[in-house]
């Protein structure tokens, strides 16, 4: 008689937490311990976007400021994500954001527009996760160019739906939530070797979450200032945003978001 090959209920349970799945669970009843500022709108949410990619958001949030959030949950075991800065770094409130704004309620836009947001933290371009393979393409830069262009199709779904209605303002966020141990590494240029490549005197300081923006395509995310004069603006007409948050501050993270009004005001009419 052959061995039974059933598993058992440990090993199970094992595939379970394998699957990232718990955690997702997790983060939307963190969702729900935020009182009255969040509310889950979809998850497992199929989105299209108008260049042809297609996939999943995990979880689509909003709060009662007319504020989407896509939240891309990675679960990692005993992983590190260290971002690098120049020397001495300082918090910003800086932010990219994806936009719909009807006509009666300002200035019509359709698109990203860059404004300001709490809460502050660090912003890195580089992003160093141990373990990984340095030949493929970074596992932060895939994960956030998927999550800013779930968003871009989320902003995309509601939009005609938004017109048709003069629904006003509505602002959407890329947002990683990691298990994964967030730092800042501040690395002054001025000791790097150029023989070997190799940073002396690092400060690593543990981070809540923190701005990863860079440019994660081709396309320009808003038009290119002083291109009259200079092609410089290119570069950073094409970066993009995402917050990447770890999971055990996400509620933290979730109660201190806001825009600030000052920002908006170009877009807005008053009042």
């Amino acid at each position: 008689m052959l061995a039974s090959t059933m598993r058992t209920l440990p090993e199970l349970a094992k595939f379970v937490n394998g699957s990232g799945f718990p955690l997702q669970i997790a983060v939307e009843r963190a969702v729900h311990q935020t009182s009255t500022k969040w509310a889950v709108l979809h998850r497992e949410h199929a989105w299209l976007h108008a260049n042809g990619q297609s996939g999943f958001a995990d979880l689509i949030i909003a709060n009662d400021h007319n504020c989407v959030m896509t939240i891309e949950c990675k679960r990692v075991q005993e992983s590190d994500w260290i971002f690098i800065t120049e020397d001495s770094p300082e918090k910003t409130v800086s932010s990219r954001i994806f936009i719909n704004n009807t006509k009666g309620h300002g200035r019509e836009h359709h698109g990203y527009f860059d404004l300001q947001s709490s809460p502050s933290s660090f912003e890195s371009d580089f992003c160093v996760i141990a373990g990984q393979d340095a030949k493929s393409r970074p596992l932060l830069e895939r994960i956030a160019s998927e999550v800013c262009t779930a968003s871009e199709a989320v902003a995309q779904e509601e939009w005609p739906h938004a017109n048709a209605r003069s629904y006003g303002f509505r602002c959407y966020v890329g947002v990683v939530v990691t298990t994964a141990r967030l730092s800042v590494s501040a690395i002054d240029p001025a000791e790097v070797s150029l023989a070997d490549g190799q940073a002396e005197n690092q400060t690593i300081t543990e981070v809540p979450w923190i701005r990863f923006r860079k440019q994660l395509s081709h396309d320009l995310a808003v038009p290119p200032e002083n291109l009259d004069w200079s092609f410089n603006g290119i570069s950073k007409a094409k970066e993009k945003l995402t917050f990447v948050v770890n999971s055990g501050h996400l509620v933290r993270f979730l109660d201190k978001w806001g825009l600030f009004n000052e920002s908006l005001r170009p877009l807005v009419r008053a009042g």
